[in-house]
């Protein structure tokens, strides 16, 4: 079956090609930081494994610093400079209980409705490529206490039996990878089709 484009009265090309731009020359986290709260930006060690990154990327950190599976990419969606996360979690299980309680996502806002599309192919890509345990599909995710559209990456358990937590947040790793210039790489792909 084929599945049609929409026409260039229903999506405006130009600005599309102008978006994925725009994010081409978003500054490198060695330029300036991603993290909104970092005090001591090295260029050489700025990374989602930086001692402060868990904090420096929450809005509340003495209480709520980002936890460590979800940290890289939160980190990295940042670093994108098109996206900000407003939620994390690492995936939990309950004490003394084998389910999974909670798991494993990461929400954010986008600048623009097409650079979503670019986390999406990027984790098809990984799955396609056999280099995640699950399928992870981003989501429009609804938050009470916003008005944005907010989307999620998570996993999809549809079918799966006995989900392991720990896989998951190995999962959380690899998408995590280079997230940032994996996207630029989505991002030229798709100019060349325009």
């Amino acid at each position: 079956m084929k599945i049609y484009s929409p026409d260039e009265s229903f999506i405006n090309l130009e600005q599309v090609k102008l978006e994925l731009e725009r994010f081409l020359i978003q500054d490198e986290p060695w330029q300036s930081p991603p993290c909104p709260d970092c005090r001591q930006h090295q260029p050489s060690t700025c990374s989602p494994d930086c001692s402060e990154a868990a904090k420096a990327l929450s809005i509340d950190p003495q209480r709520f610093p980002i936890e460590q599976n979800a940290v890289a990419l939160v980190y990295e969606l940042n670093a994108s400079r098109v996206f900000q996360t407003c939620w994390s979690c690492e995936g939990h299980m309950r004490e003394g209980e084998k389910n999974i309680w909670k798991l494993p996502q990461v929400c954010f806002y986008s600048q623009a409705a097409i650079y979503p599309k670019l986390i999406s192919s990027h984790l098809s890509n990984l799955y396609i490529q056999k280099c995640l345990q699950y399928t992870w599909h981003l989501c429009l995710t609804e938050i009470s206490q916003s008005i944005h559209i907010t989307y999620s990456i998570r996993p999809d358990l549809t079918h799966v039996e006995e989900p392991s937590l720990g896989l998951m947040q190995n999962d959380l790793k690899t998408i995590s990878k280079d997230l940032h210039l994996r996207l630029k790489e989505e991002a030229q792909k798709l100019l060349k089709r325009i």
